[in-house]
């Protein structure tokens, strides 16, 4: 069927819904005096309903389609520049961290950590917490710091 042929044998008036411009050009169809003449223009017309239904939800699906995809494209975009401020502060911070640790730091670091452990000892002896028994005393007492193992 021509879409065109048909839109001037029977054309549409301003602002008509398809609907009821369908309705009126098959009842219009309808006073066809000729029985096969009045079935192909009555089929003619209902054909034509169904194609501009299809384009109509085509056309909607294409919308949808366009913008979701709109909407992924600029969170796409949102995310990669996301991205690449996050990689700007890695490559700032990897070059600004000192790729070595000075032995007097690493010696103070050890220390504490041996220290806090020895305190944690400690407090986990006592009972009820906070009140020193005879096993949390010689742990703090008796347990020295370790000896320096980098320096003299």
């Amino acid at each position: 069927m021509n879409v065109a042929s048909f839109l001037i044998r029977n054309p549409r008036q301003k602002r008509e819904d398809l609907g009821d411009y369908v309705l009126r050009v098959v009842l219009e169809s309808l006073q066809e005096k000729n029985a096969s003449v009045r079935a192909e223009l009555v089929d003619e017309a209902l054909s034509f309903y169904r194609g501009r239904i299809v384009d109509s939800v085509e056309e909607a699906a294409e919308e949808r389609a366009g913008s979701e995809k709109r909407r992924l494209e600029a969170q796409l975009a949102e995310l990669k520049a996301r991205h690449q401020t996050l990689e700007a502060t890695h490559q700032r911070l990897v070059t600004s961290y000192p790729t070595s640790v000075p032995v007097r730091e690493a010696e103070e670091a050890r220390l504490g950590a041996y220290r806090l452990a020895r305190e944690r000892a400690a407090l986990l002896a006592e009972y009820p917490p906070g009140t020193p028994t005879m096993m949390s005393e010689d742990i703090r007492e008796k347990v020295k710091d370790p000896k320096p193992k980098w320096s003299k």
